[in-house]
């Protein structure tokens, strides 16, 4: 009975590995028949993703101050008028001039009727040109000025010139035994070329927004400059600053360089008494 019964199971287990081996047969077989699925058929797909549009902050430009003057050179006022000298600046056809020498190779004059420090924030409007016949020059304004008891001065200015391009300029004294009067020109910003510029001799517009930590210039309505360089809240905190504001002509190497200002508005926020 006992040995029946082995042969019964051996018999069994011997049709099930004839059917395990028959069928992995019949699978191989199948693979072997059938073609391979083409290779994009095996790459992943991809599922579109829409991504959101970029978010742009919008630049927040600090508002303009009020109106203090408004100067268009009809009467000599505001500036220093030089009558029957050379001096490089003088009111002439409802305009004024400036006329920078060779030597020191720049002019400059300060606003008289602006004498105001108290305020924080200034905005300068200036419409010039070179003058008509004009060599090469340079031309801007000047702001954040200071002088102290020596009447050492300080003072940051911003020229366009007639080869379209514009800088940043800082006037400081250098220590000098031999030459007490020393001086020197940095470039805050260095001269940048510019396509705002006109070149054909119309006047140009300047403009100069100036605040604690950041400056901000415009060349005809196109804002060209943006930068919140150092110097521009250092030398606001400087002890001996005044506020002033002017004008400033550059010689470009060769002489009879003149620019010719036809507007000169000021703003800022002084306090009312």
């Amino acid at each position: 009975m006992k040995t029946a019964l082995e042969s019964r199971v051996v018999r069994w287990l011997i049709v099930c590995l004839v059917a395990f081996l028959a069928a992995c047969f019949a699978i191989f077989s199948l693979n072997l028949l059938t073609p391979p699925r083409p290779l994009t058929a095996l790459l992943p797909t991809r599922t579109a993703t829409r991504r959101p549009p970029p978010t742009i902050t919008p630049v927040v430009y600090p508002p303009t101050p009020n109106l203090v003057t408004a100067e268009d050179f009809s009467t000599p006022e505001a500036f220093p008028n030089a009558r029957g000298v050379n001096l490089g600046y003088a009111y002439a056809d409802e305009a004024y001039l400036l006329t920078p020498p060779l030597d020191p190779g720049f002019v400059r004059v300060l606003n008289q009727s602006f004498t105001a420090s108290d305020y924080r924030n200034l905005t300068l409007d200036v419409t010039a040109a070179p003058a008509k016949n004009s060599a090469p020059v340079e031309y801007g304004v000047m702001f954040w000025h200071t002088e102290d008891d020596q009447g050492r001065e300080h003072f940051l200015a911003f020229t366009i010139n007639t080869k379209g391009t514009f800088r940043l300029l800082a006037y400081e004294p250098v220590e000098n035994q031999d030459a007490p009067n020393a001086y020197q020109f940095t470039e805050v910003v260095p001269a940048t070329q510019t396509q705002t510029i006109h070149l054909d001799g119309s006047p140009n517009k300047i403009r100069v927004d100036v605040h604690p930590r950041r400056l901000l210039a415009y060349i005809n309505d196109e804002l060209v400059l943006d930068t919140d360089a150092k110097i521009i809240n250092d030398w606001r905190l400087r002890r001996d600053w005044d506020g002033r504001v002017g004008l400033v002509a550059f010689a470009m190497n060769v002489p009879d360089a003149q620019a010719r200002f036809t507007q000169f508005d000021i703003y800022a926020d002084v306090k009312q008494p």
